[in-house]
């Protein structure tokens, strides 16, 4: 494990600005000794660990400046694995900058972004995938995102990581045995490690798959409706969000690049894009406008493909192009108008009045239906392109060792589980160097 600080740090850990409550937390070894002579109370703080004390902050004179009350916890059973103290006094800027530099001037030190979690992380209290699902979980925008970090947090991707490691470690043991007694080994335990090596490469690949879903689930998903010019998109968007967000004209293309609000929907985060119409034209504006929307569409995770429901039969050359491999739900708008005879469409589509809200409860359930990696076990699937990366290498690894096994090539095999274990490790933290943990907390708020 890294070296930790032996300083005590101070920083306070709800938002700025004015409210009912707000809280400084110090941690480390002069916790109590600087809490003691910054808050003032009968019975003396620390009296009872764990224990509620009501008191007084006092400044550099010991005047009292607010009520408060304030806790003593006792190390290594805390969030840091320190002792800590967290003082609780009104929600004012000022009294909380006093608390903080009164603490300073006592021996404490500013904490620095995620500090508090650093500290979790190298006293063994969290590994570093639930230290990173603190931050996730703090910037979480839905239920779904909430529960995706918290899964995360409470140790469910580190499970199965760890039995991943266990799996490999056990294949790894075997086949550093089978170098010295080469001549011994079975065709029937070859099989069985390949069996294992083939388990542990699936659950890899299973968690590489799971990414995506679950990254927009906790970042929000991104809608995105697309179709010609006049389709009735931005009207379509304004009713989705219930708000003008979108400037509707009966002008074909008045939506000449991109408008994004975002939305809640059963507990998703829904961030839906209106574009600009998919058509050929000679404008340069227009062409810039089509580009654009080109890009939001590289970018969704759905695709809202908006037809005039009202019109005669279009054809439009962008629809193959534009919409090939997508998931997407089609959308016949402007149902409070006659249904136009001609339009042949394949597949389901979602007839709506953007104008009424006729269809639109029927379609925020399909778009919910479509959304990638809902129904996933939400508190497994890794978070962070970083986790991404490391489970990647370790489904690669795996597979070259099984065909090296194969061709009986040992010492190469065993040099491939061995990195493998190293992806594993770096993924949990276990050898993770200081750089890789600053630019992993700096991503942190200060005071977490």
């Amino acid at each position: 494990m890294l070296d930790r600080d032996p300083s005590t740090i101070v920083a306070i850990c709800t938002p700025r600005g004015r409210g009912g409550i707000g809280m400084v937390r110090l941690s480390g070894d002069q916790a109590l000794a600087i809490g003691r002579r910054l808050f003032h109370s009968r019975p003396r703080l620390g009296g009872r660990a764990r224990h509620v004390t009501h008191g007084k902050v006092v400044d550099h004179l010991y005047r009292p400046v607010d009520g408060a009350m304030a806790w003593y916890l006792v190390g290594p059973g805390t969030y840091t694995g320190e002792d800590v103290v967290e003082i609780t006094t009104h929600g004012s800027d000022a009294v909380l900058d006093l608390v903080v530099d009164r603490a300073r001037e006592l021996g404490a030190r500013q904490a620095l972004p995620g500090e508090f979690t650093r500290r979790a992380f190298l006293h063994g209290r969290i590994d570093l995938l639930q230290a990173e699902a603190v931050a996730d979980l703090i910037h979480a925008k839905s239920q779904g995102g909430l529960r995706a970090a918290y899964g995360v947090l409470g140790g469910d991707l580190s499970h199965r990581v760890r039995v991943l490691r266990e799996d490999v470690v056990d294949v790894l043991a075997r086949l550093e045995g089978m170098l010295d007694f080469s001549d011994d080994v079975s065709a029937a335990e070859l099989g069985d490690m390949e069996s294992a090596l083939a388990g542990v490469e699936e659950r890899a690949v299973g968690l590489v798959a799971s990414f995506s879903g679950a990254r927009s689930r906790l970042q929000g998903f991104t809608v995105v409706l697309a179709g010609l010019p006049n389709a009735g998109k931005s009207t379509l968007l304004n009713a989705l969000l219930g708000e003008e967000r979108s400037i509707v004209t009966d002008i074909p293309g008045t939506t000449r690049d991109w408008v994004e609000g975002f939305t809640t929907w059963s507990g998703e985060a829904v961030r839906l894009v209106d574009t600009a119409g998919l058509v050929e034209s000679e404008d340069v504006v227009e062409q810039a406008g089509v580009s654009r929307t080109r890009q939001q569409l590289a970018a969704a995770d759905l695709v809202l493909h908006v037809i005039d429901g009202s019109a005669g039969p279009t054809s439009s050359p962008y629809e193959p192009v534009e919409f090939g491999g997508l998931a997407r739900v089609i959308v016949l708008s402007k149902a409070d108008l006659p249904p136009s005879a001609g339009l042949d469409i394949s597949g389901e589509a979602q007839r709506v009045s953007a104008k009424t809200g006729q269809g639109l409860p029927r379609l925020r359930e399909a778009v919910l239906r479509h959304l990638p990696g809902r129904g996933e076990d939400e508190g497994a699937a890794p978070l962070r392109e970083r986790h991404r990366d490391a489970l990647s290498s370790v489904a690669a690894a795996t597979a070259q060792t099984r065909q090296l096994l194969s061709e009986n090539s040992w010492e190469v095999a065993a040099t491939e589980l061995h990195g493998a274990l190293r992806c594993i490790g770096e993924l949990l933290g276990e050898t993770a160097d200081d750089a890789v943990l600053d630019r992993i907390f700096a991503q942190f708020c200060i005071g977490k």
